[in-house]
């Protein structure tokens, strides 16, 4: 079955008009901007642990008070066993040819990520929620992907 992009435009103008709605009239919170990360999660997952095995007082997210957030050991055990399923689990050479400039680019891409604090789906969320430091972000990272982009299309063309 195939849903009509009118369908899911009228969707979401209703969603988003309710959900405003519920904000001004029954003053209902926003929930927690959370999305599927690597960058947050994980350090999330840090804080609670230091908060309650060694007594530190790191600010978390009121949804992770109680519980960790497991979604990334999820996602690697998920992972995993689909690999395993499929019979693909193996060690293998990295594709990279300059691996530890691999590495450090890695590292980059997580550290900027722990710097602005989410990912770009929760800084979406927040620009949708109307923060103005959200939208700087978003067009930093749009602008960023585009001199990436253009950096690599520049190289391939070099090469060739």
């Amino acid at each position: 079955m195939r849903m009509k992009l009118w369908s899911a435009g009228i969707t979401g103008l209703v969603i988003g008009v309710s959900a405003a709605a519920g904000q001004a009239f029954f003053k209902i919170q926003p929930p927690v901007a959370y999305a599927v990360c690597m960058i947050c999660h994980p350090a999330v997952m840090v804080k609670w642990g230091m908060n309650t095995f060694f007594g530190t007082d790191l600010t978390i997210s009121r949804a992770f008070i109680l519980f960790p957030s497991l979604l990334v050991v999820g996602i690697v055990i998920g992972a995993f066993a689909a690999a395993d399923r499929s019979r693909e689990v193996a060690w293998r050479p990295a594709p990279a040819r300059k691996k530890y400039m691999a590495i450090l680019f890695g590292f980059l891409v997580a550290v900027f990520g722990l710097l602005v604090g989410s990912c770009p789906i929760r800084i979406g969320l927040l620009v949708s929620y109307g923060s103005v430091t959200a939208v700087i972000i978003l067009v930093s990272i749009v602008i960023g992907v585009g001199l990436a982009a253009a950096y690599l299309r520049l190289r391939k063309e070099s090469v060739e």
